[in-house]
């Protein structure tokens, strides 16, 4: 049994569908905004400029990279914690657009 095989369980898929995104918005304040303190500078300043939501959004977009690579090598549990991980980052961008951010 590869490496690759050993990650086809949901809660692996899960595991990785919630962290990748959080990396991604890690290296999105390392590569543009490392000049401001992470996260409670960074994320305040997205709130205000209302751009938390959008930056979710990109963030979580990474998801699809991985689902197609799971997909395409036949981890079919892994990929359903994968989706499993795009619903739970939908639910938060759906909550910080409703009500963290102000509506024109």
């Amino acid at each position: 049994m590869s490496w690759i095989e050993k990650l086809d369980t949901f809660w692996k898929g899960l595991a990785i569908g919630v962290l990748f995104p959080l990396l991604c918005f890690f290296c999105y304040w390392l590569f543009l905004y490392s000049y401001m303190s992470f996260p409670v500078k960074f994320v305040k300043y997205l709130m205000f400029g209302q751009m938390l939501s959008n930056t979710i959004k990109m963030c979580a977009l990474g998801n699809l990279l991985i689902f197609y690579f799971f997909l395409n090598k036949g981890l079919n549990n892994a990929t359903k914690g994968i989706i499993t991980s795009v619903v739970i980052y939908a639910a938060l961008v759906f909550y910080v657009m409703y009500f963290h951010e102000e509506a024109f």
